[in-house]
């Protein structure tokens, strides 16, 4: 299913507030589904120099009609060969739609320019929407690539 609203796909959104809210709505969700909650503190930072252009990049997906943030999104670079899919999350009142495919292709885009052969992603295993979604669109399970998260799924993709 495509996305039927009209949306933007905004880069460089580090640091803007837009993020900040889109992001503290993410992880309140998070702190929902998951068994025991989720504390951002427990799991590997990311601050806005990790996502920022030439590291990495955030992305916002808006509504192109009222300028809502609907969904982002973050890439960074973990190496020459890997880049890591971060904080993907679409807002409830906005899922179904065809949105999160549409914000990780673009995602997956930018691992390509980059430079990069092979975007890899971390979940928890409460984020069945997430994963399913990452095996529809072929990534296979991996080995963690890195320690500091509270994630347990960990997947890649060759691009």
């Amino acid at each position: 299913m495509n996305a039927t609203e009209p949306v933007r796909i905004v880069e460089g959104q580090a640091a803007s507030e837009h993020t900040r809210q889109a992001l503290s709505a993410y992880f309140s969700e998070l702190d929902h589904r998951i068994d025991g909650g989720f504390d951002p503190e427990l799991t590997e930072v990311t601050g806005p120099q990790d996502v920022t252009p030439p590291h990495g990049d955030f992305f916002l997906m808006t509504d192109l009609v009222t300028g809502e943030v609907i969904a982002c999104g973050a890439v960074r670079k973990l190496d020459e060969e890997r880049v890591e899919l971060r904080r993907i999350w679409v807002a409830p009142a906005h899922r179904g739609k065809g949105h999160a495919r549409t914000l990780v292709r673009a995602l997956e885009n930018k691992v390509r320019a980059f430079g990069a052969l092979t975007a890899v992603v971390s979940l928890n295993p409460e984020m069945t929407e997430g994963i399913a979604m990452f095996r529809n669109r072929g990534y296979q399970p991996v080995e963690s690539f890195h320690e500091s998260t509270t994630a347990s799924v960990f997947l890649a993709r060759q691009l």
